[in-house]
């Protein structure tokens, strides 16, 4: 009997094969749990694969094959060589749900043949899924007519998808099979006690963006929002599919899709920085006019959020003003833009260069609705662009995430999404979103809409959404004084917009949530119901062992439009309780900030020593006036300060009078240097820790300098100035905070 040679595992390892077996090769993922095998047909010559973990399928017998101008390689294909590699990389992004970003990886390419020309298949095996793409090597112009790819799911599989539309605003709903519709990714498939994610990452300009097609056997396959080929060039390279296989946390911590993508482009990052921003559009008011905006960033100021976005009637005339005016308040402008305006790379650089040199930070190119090549390329060359003239970018209006945020780290964020501005919106699509669309990347869905829950959801429910949807650019889209009133306002202003960590607690699509997210030392949680009332056991056991927290909760109150605030001392081996409503949340920030700090309270802050509180010399309104200690007046407000949350545990304290914050004079990191007050700037000298020393009193540490506030010499006279020093536990280093009252 004539054989064939096949190659198994490794480079070099033959294998005797009878001509009229299939012939198979396989890559396993670098801890053995997850394989992808391909086969390639003994007659008709046609390329398949299919896909287990911990031996169980996944993915049966699914089709591969492309058929391009260089020749149609869905049949009659020839075994040439294997060649294996490792990937083994580490990066980090500006805009991340991790700190670093670990690429895993073992990698086969198997090259076919026909008709004298080559077809690479690079098959992927990653711990936690796995992803392939087409390489057809050479030089000249290509055209791809089509692709005979396809996700094969057993026939028991279910699962939640939506309805594919060109802008991804749609929802996810449970289906119980994949037999017809076509289907916008990702898509979220249940495989007896797995989860599979099946998404596509690294597009480029070269390709169209693709839809799922549901056939019989619950097979998926690939297809086109357009009849036209796809026109390119050799060497070629295909987006990457790929299947994010596991459990459900294993799904919402992976970063596969990013993983995929081609790295940056860009050297320098620096200028890249996520945040906050407020939002006017969805909150209404006249957007052509000037002090619409002017109250926004005013508000956005308040909150200490780092943007401001102006959407659509913005007026060139006073732009360059508004953006002058901001920046006094530590707020940068983004600006909306119809993609019709930039079309063309022309239009581009002129437009974006003029907004650079106004000085704004980031343009909202909008109304792309469409996942062409075309329009593929027209993301690819806005990121470009944008990132030469030092702009962050939002797309809407577009398609899903495919790994551009880690191509060009300067698109932040993205829509793609039925979000808030869409108006009510039920709890149960919230809950889909972590699992599906929210999974695959940053998504601007716009959340804590208060004034949008319409019954459909509590307000501590919209308090976590902006936990459990990370957008690096995170828009807050209610009116200024919806945050400014409300009880979860020193959360919202503490809360990052780019992590650590991010761990999914529990869960299920259909009906609950719990995600924490780390930045620093501070933890944030986020819990959510679809439907019924619960209660939500939420173990402690990420936290830091032998460490003390302090966990700020924001939960349903006694109603949907209540919140309610507690403290709870925590550590890793507690278990907070959580009572929701039906379609209700929680929202908690636990930090490692071992005094508590009741938000939105007024303290008269008394050294130890003296007796005496600390204040403003002369009330002074003035920036660098000098800060003393004096006998408290109840009746003056000089002697008064509110603690803001800077994040990571530190605070600015904000005198009552003045409204300026505590600084240390000239940002000294000097031993003697006295303390002043001034306008808040964010910077370091104007951060302080609040460290338990016992007896009801703190130390207060400045972030900048390391050295904590310090009454001079000891003195117990009104009038003497309060300094910095290094810690030597003396009784005029500490300071008992005593609350006096609340702002409105």
């Amino acid at each position: 009997m004539p054989f064939l040679r096949a190659l198994f595992g490794s480079i070099g390892l033959l294998t005797l094969v009878p001509a009229n077996a299939w012939a198979q090769w396989t890559v396993s993922s670098p801890n053995g749990s997850t394989s992808i095998s391909v086969s390639l047909h003994p007659s008709t010559g046609a390329l398949s694969y299919s896909v287990t973990q911990d031996g169980a399928v996944v993915l049966e017998s699914s089709a591969l094959g492309i058929s391009t101008s260089a020749g149609d390689f869905v049949n009659g294909l020839s075994f040439v060589s294997r060649s294996n590699a490792v990937i083994n990389e580490s990066y980090s992004l500006p805009g991340r749900k991790k700190a670093s970003y670990l690429n895993a990886a073992n990698e086969a390419v198997l090259r076919f043949s026909k008709g004298g020309q080559e077809l690479h298949l690079a098959v992927r095996a990653y711990d936690d899924g796995i992803a392939y793409r087409y390489r057809i090597p050479g030089s000249g112009a290509l055209s791809i007519y089509s692709e005979s790819s396809a996700f094969n799911l057993p026939d028991t599989a279910t699962g939640y998808a939506q309805s594919y539309v060109s802008n991804y605003e749609g929802y996810y709903p449970a289906r119980g099979s994949f037999t017809s519709g076509t289907l916008g990714m990702p898509v979220l498939a249940a495989v007896d006690t797995r989860w599979v994610l099946l998404a596509e990452s690294d597009l480029g300009g070269s390709y169209h963006t693709s839809q799922l097609t549901g056939g019989s056997g619950n097979t998926l396959r690939w297809s086109w929002p357009t009849a036209t080929s796809v026109n390119t060039s050799r060497q070629f390279n295909s987006p990457w599919r790929l299947a994010v296989i596991g459990s459900l946390a294993t799904l919402v911590e992976s970063s596969l899709v990013e993983n995929l993508s081609a790295p940056s482009q860009l050297a320098d990052t620096s200028w890249i920085r996520p945040g906050r921003s407020g939002w006017s559009w969805r909150a209404g008011g006249n957007q052509s006019d000037y002090n619409t905006h002017v109250s926004f960033v005013d508000s956005a100021s308040a909150m200490g959020w780092e943007y401001y976005l102006v959407d659509e009637g913005w007026q060139a005339s006073w732009v360059p003003s508004l953006v002058s005016y901001a920046n006094t308040k530590n707020v940068g402008i983004w600006l909306w833009v119809n993609d019709e305006d930039v079309k063309t790379e022309s239009q581009m650089r002129t437009l974006f260069s003029r907004w650079a040199g106004w000085g704004v930070r980031g343009v909202k190119v909008d109304f792309f609705d469409g996942d062409s090549q075309v329009t593929m390329q027209l993301y690819e060359k806005l990121a470009q662009v944008a990132a030469e003239n030092r702009l962050l970018v939002n797309f809407h209006g577009c398609t899903k995430p495919n790994g551009i945020g880690r191509k060009w780290p300067n698109v932040l964020t993205q829509e793609g999404v039925f979000g808030a501005e869409q108006g009510e919106l039920s709890a149960a699509h919230n809950v889909s979103l972590l699992f599906t669309r929210g999974a695959v990347g940053a998504m601007d869905y716009t959340p804590g809409a208060y004034s949008n829950a319409g019954g459909q959801t509590t307000w501590a429910h919209q308090t976590a959404l902006p936990v459990l949807f990370a957008s690096y650019v995170q828009h807050y889209s209610d009116h200024g004084a919806m945050y400014r009133d409300s009880v979860a306002r020193e959360f919202l202003r503490a809360l990052p917009s780019s992590w650590d960590d991010t761990r999914l607690l529990e869960g299920h699509p259909s009906q609950y949530a719990t995600l924490a997210r780390r930045r620093g030392n501070d933890w944030y949680v986020g819990t959510i119901s679809g439907g019924a009332g619960r209660t939500a056991v939420i173990p402690l056991s990420f936290l830091t062992a032998g460490t003390n927290y302090t966990a700020h909760i924001y939960r349903d109150g006694t109603s949907d439009n209540d919140i309610a605030y507690q403290v709870q001392q925590v550590s890793s081996t507690s278990v907070l309780n959580i009572p929701v409503r039906a379609n209700g949340g929680a929202a908690i920030r636990i930090t490692s900030q071992s005094v508590p700090v009741v938000p939105s309270a007024l303290y008269k802050i008394i050294n130890r020593q003296s007796g005496k509180a600390l204040a403003v010399q002369n009330a002074s309104r003035s920036d660098g006036a000098a800060v003393i200690q004096w006998a408290y007046v109840d009746s003056t407000t000089n002697d008064e300060w509110r603690l803001v949350d800077a994040g990571g545990g530190y605070y600015g304290l904000l005198n009552r009078n003045s409204g300026r914050t505590l600084d240390v004079y000239d940002a000294s990191a000097a031993a003697g240097a006295k303390l002043i007050q001034y306008t808040s700037r964010g910077s370091a000298n104007q951060q302080w820790q609040l460290t338990d020393v016992g007896g009801g009193y703190v130390r207060i540490v400045s972030r900048h300098s390391g050295m904590v506030l310090d009454v001079e010499s000891a003195s117990l006279a009104d009038g003497a100035n309060v300094i910095q020093w290094p810690w030597s536990g003396d009784a005029n280093q500490q300071w008992q905070l005593v609350q006096v009252g609340s702002v409105p």
